[in-house]
């Protein structure tokens, strides 16, 4: 979910037409709001390929052009994520590139990027899903982040951040690498620091961890990490996607200045999918709250954006039975995260 400069909402997501998997016939969708995230339009179809995948998107908003930016996942709609991972299926993890000069009105054609952005022994690959950002701090202001995961036959799975320094015409690789234990980093989110560092967190895929929460930084503007992903001991998080989002004090003028916290969230069940929370992070994302309950029950997948007005919105999803159920937008101030 990403804000244009006309102050529209833009909420992305896969709109799964066969059934609730990770694959098959997949488009990309999206829902606008002009009112913060109170009311909705209808569905719109961004981008689709017949019976084909076209999902995980990764958005964000080039302040100096006000180009709304998306890049996305590609996948042939028959092939399933093992046949991609053992290179077994009709083709392999593609990735395309949607723009939009009208603040999410139109959109034009797709833009594969793949040989970019993808090294040729990687197999599988995707970007987000979740908010991509633009760096503020620095002689690389401007730079458009956003992480992505690969598999790798002869090193296992890994983190990229993918650069852009054109306001998103043009892509490259930047910092990669994969950790040097059993973690297995997979969909990955990031933020801007004030000092101009970039804090990444990824899934830890490995289901025997006993934390499912890997992380790392950078002090480059993304080009490479400091050190491999490490696990976040005491973030109790269940293996799923999560969002960061740094929250400066709204009594600042620049929202880089040092007052000011990192926003995660996800849910926080070590072991199931239930009860979303937001978590704030005073050290980088070192040690985390205990968080505030943003919603009880089934859980899943969730981006953090910040609104105007002190607000913080998370758009995520929910259900009675099960997290596929429906996607929620929930709005707080900040006085209700807490610490």
């Amino acid at each position: 979910m990403v804000a244009a400069q006309d102050g529209t909402l833009l909420a992305f997501a896969e709109g799964r037409k066969s059934s609730a998997a990770d694959d098959g016939d997949v488009d990309l969708v999206l829902k606008k709001s002009s009112d913060g995230g109170t009311t909705w339009g209808a569905l719109q179809v961004v981008s689709e390929d017949g019976v084909n995948f076209v999902g995980n998107p990764s958005p964000v908003v080039d302040e100096e052009t006000g180009r709304v930016v998306v890049l996305a996942t590609h996948k042939n709609g028959q092939d399933s994520e093992l046949e991609i991972l053992t290179a077994t299926g009709q083709d392999t993890s593609r990735v395309w590139l949607l723009t939009s000069e009208d603040n999410g009105t139109s959109w034009a054609s797709p833009q594969e990027i793949t040989e970019q952005v993808k090294r040729p022994e990687w197999r599988w690959f995707t970007v987000g899903p979740g908010h991509a950002i633009q760096l503020s701090v620095g002689k690389n202001a401007g730079r458009l982040v956003a992480p992505a995961n690969y598999s790798d036959p002869q090193t296992g799975a890994g983190n990229v951040a993918l650069l852009s320094d054109d306001g998103g015409s043009t892509w490259r690789i930047g910092a990669e690498g994969n950790p040097d234990d059993a973690n297995n980093p997979d969909e990955c989110t990031s933020a801007e620091m004030p000092d101009g560092s970039i804090i990444f967190s990824s899934r830890n895929q490995n289901q025997a961890a006993p934390w499912h929460r890997l992380r790392t930084t950078s002090s480059d503007s993304g080009q490479s990490f400091a050190a491999p992903f490490a696990e976040q001991v005491g973030l109790v998080v269940p293996v799923v996607q999560g969002s960061l989002l740094w929250d400066g004090d709204p009594s600042e003028s620049n929202t880089t200045s040092a007052a000011g916290r990192l926003l995660f969230s996800a849910p926080s069940n070590q072991n199931d999918r239930v009860d979303l929370s937001i978590r704030s992070s005073t050290d980088a994302g070192v040690t985390w709250s205990a968080g505030t309950l943003i919603s009880a029950g089934p859980a899943g997948y969730s981006d953090l954006i910040e609104l105007p007005g002190g607000l913080v919105g998370v758009l995520h999803e929910a259900g009675v039975s099960n997290s596929f159920e429906r996607i929620d937008m929930t709005v707080l101030g900040r006085q209700k995260l807490g610490t």
